[in-house]
């Protein structure tokens, strides 16, 4: 119900290009897995591709659907992308990322042991006023 008219649409619009609409198909399907895998590894290339690649395909269905069932089918399409969109665009958010580098100072680190020379004995220190005994 949703891959027919993408296919239906392709074949469609496809008639004037040098290469035949199952290679359009084809493509059509490389991208999809594309936008689907990197956007899963977050890359932001491939997140857009992936909006972009389910708004198309929701678009084909909507235009190459019969009539009656048009409702039915894009509605389906809308689901089967949202549920895909889970994977892509997992971790999306809207608020913005901050990140925060701690300068690292410029320490300098040598294998050298420095020992100082030790310190002349103090003199010993005798007063003035002090006189030994003399005996005579």
């Amino acid at each position: 119900m949703v891959d027919q008219p993408t296919r239906s649409y392709i074949a469609a619009h496809s008639a004037t290009l040098p290469i035949s609409a199952s290679t359009v198909y084809t493509v059509w399907q490389a991208v999809g897995l594309f936008g689907l895998v990197g956007g899963f590894f977050r890359s932001s290339g491939a997140r857009i591709t992936w909006t972009a690649f389910g708004a198309c395909s929701i678009a084909m269905v909507y235009s190459a659907a019969p009539a009656d069932g048009r409702t039915i089918a894009t509605g389906l399409a809308v689901l089967a992308w949202t549920a895909a969109s889970a994977f892509a665009l997992r971790g999306l958010t809207l608020r913005p990322s901050l990140f925060i580098h701690n300068a690292v100072p410029n320490i300098e680190i040598r294998p050298e042991i420095h020992v100082s020379a030790p310190a002349a004995p103090p003199a010993p220190e005798v007063p003035d006023n002090v006189h030994p005994l003399q005996k005579r």
